[in-house]
């Protein structure tokens, strides 16, 4: 006999099957016989019909001054036709429901009132009809076993269409902002002025969220879980959310890669970011094994991964932001990234102000601070890196072509390079224009005694004129300025 009964059922039906898949364990334990175990499956499986008797849809979204008829479905089998009458409340009108027993379906008409981001209807008379008007109170008891039914009213359907263009609009903003990093870095064939940290910290954060997120969506074992916990809540990841997290971590991993193969300097990841990650390991670690021990579940050791995501969403831009500082620039980071983020920033905010205004209803913004405030935190450093890159240190884009800026990064060698290129070329313009120097003051001197033989006062001021051996020497002095300048 399995221990494990793999069936379609609904959510409550799963539930049915982990107690039945722990009482077949237990009978093992306590060795009931084959025939024991047929009667105590058998007395589990006739209980899920009499527990599937939520109907369906469980959620209904209706706009006001636009009623609609919603039709609902039911698992449970019904001897005769059932009528169903809901409570009165201000925010929608319902009318009686009637599901027919041939097909397990009625019609519902539903009339939003107030806007409601979700009220649950309350069951208020069921009436089990025979060809004799005669109760039949059990097809009402199996209609009110997990009866579940919650209507959504909105305020207007052109915002309810409106938050989901700006929800697709900042998806492909944030997905699309990892990008301009990677392309600034194959256009200047270096990673210097990007903090490793920051790298670093954003591979970790995406590692732990595309593990959160492919679990939640694919796991039936997550869901199940999610299910029992919250009973009729939808599962908090779509295939948009896996498909962001997955595609952001493996373009981190791309960037890490062009720090292997791009000029980077001395640059590497500090002791205090390899602390911090090796905290979080040790977290996920201990978390893995509180699971493995049965001290957590599956969901709860998901849900600590989504915690890691967070505390990486606080952290990874200081590094960066610092760096920045002390090199009075922003070469070598994107200004792309930071501007498409924060454009996914501000319309998910906008989204979260429509959905909050369509159900009159703003909680949405305080009813979950933790989540509000990383997203405004990672605002404010996007707003602290356009100043750093507009107003603070603007028009420095080229201090890498002059060397400028980089000493913090450089490794020693390109320094001790670089600073005898710079003497090498100081001593030859200094020995040019000393040369220079002694020709003119010689030159001056010979004219001088020449004026004075010809009896020409030697106290009024003459200007040297430059002769045709002086020139060139000139135009080559320049030149050398030129060269420096370039490279």
């Amino acid at each position: 006999m399995p221990s494990m009964l793999w069936i379609e059922l609904t959510d409550v039906g799963l539930k049915v099957v982990k107690v039945a898949a722990h009482s077949l364990s237990l009978s093992h334990r306590f060795r009931v016989n084959a025939h024991g175990k047929m009667r105590l499956l058998f007395l589990i499986l006739s209980s899920i019909y009499s527990l599937q008797a939520t109907l369906t849809p469980e959620k209904i979204t209706v706009v006001i001054g636009k009623p609609k008829n919603v039709t609902m479905k039911t698992e449970s089998r019904l001897e005769r036709d059932v009528e169903l009458e809901f409570v009165k409340n201000p925010y929608v009108m319902v009318g009686p429901l009637l599901m027919k027993a041939a097909s397990r379906e009625g019609s519902l008409y539903v009339d939003g009132r107030q806007p409601t981001k979700g009220y649950q209807l309350k069951l208020e008379s069921c009436t089990s009809l025979s060809s004799s008007k005669s109760p039949v109170k059990e097809d009402c008891d199996k209609i009110k076993k997990g009866l579940y039914l919650e209507v959504v009213v909105l305020r207007s359907s052109f915002v309810a269409a409106l938050i989901m263009v700006v929800g697709w609009a900042y998806f492909t903003a944030w997905s699309i902002s990892f990008y301009p990093q990677i392309l600034l870095n194959i256009q200047r064939r270096s990673v210097i002025g990007l903090n490793f940290d920051f790298l670093a910290l954003n591979i970790v954060g995406f590692a732990a969220y595309s593990a959160y997120n492919l679990f939640m969506y694919f796991s039936k074992t997550v869901q199940a879980q999610y299910h029992e916990a919250h009973p009729h809540s939808p599962i908090p990841v779509l295939l948009n959310d896996v498909f962001f997290a997955t595609h952001a971590f493996i373009v981190c991993i791309v960037t890490a890669a062009q720090c292997f193969i791009f000029k980077r300097g001395k640059q590497r990841v500090s002791y205090t970011c390899m602390a911090v990650i090796a905290i979080m390991g040790i977290g996920a670690l201990i978390s893995g094994l509180a699971m493995a021990f049965g001290y957590l579940n599956l969901l709860q050791f998901v849900t600590s991964l989504s915690f890691i995501k967070m505390a990486v969403t606080l952290l990874k831009y200081f590094p960066q932001a610092i760096l920045n500082f002390r090199r009075k620039s922003t070469t070598g980071w994107s200004i792309g990234n930071i501007l498409l983020d924060f454009t996914g920033g501000s319309l998910d905010i906008v989204q979260m102000g429509l959905q909050c205004w369509n159900v009159a209803d703003w909680t949405a913004f305080y009813g979950n601070p933790v989540k509000f405030g990383l997203g405004l935190v990672s605002m404010l450093f996007d707003i602290l890196f356009m100043i750093q890159h507009y107003i603070l240190y603007p028009h420095r884009e080229d201090r890498d072509r002059s060397g400028e800026g980089e000493d913090e990064i450089m490794d020693e060698s390109d320094k001790e390079k670089r600073n005898g290129r710079k003497s090498e070329k100081s001593h030859t313009s200094n020995g040019m224009n000393g040369e220079e120097q002694r020709d003119d003051s010689r030159k001056l001197s010979d004219e001088r005694g020449h004026d004075k033989q010809k009896g020409f006062g030697t106290h009024e001021k003459e200007e040297l004129m430059p002769t045709e051996e002086t020139k060139p020497v000139q135009q080559h002095a320049k030149f050398d300025v030129h060269f420096q300048y370039d490279f």
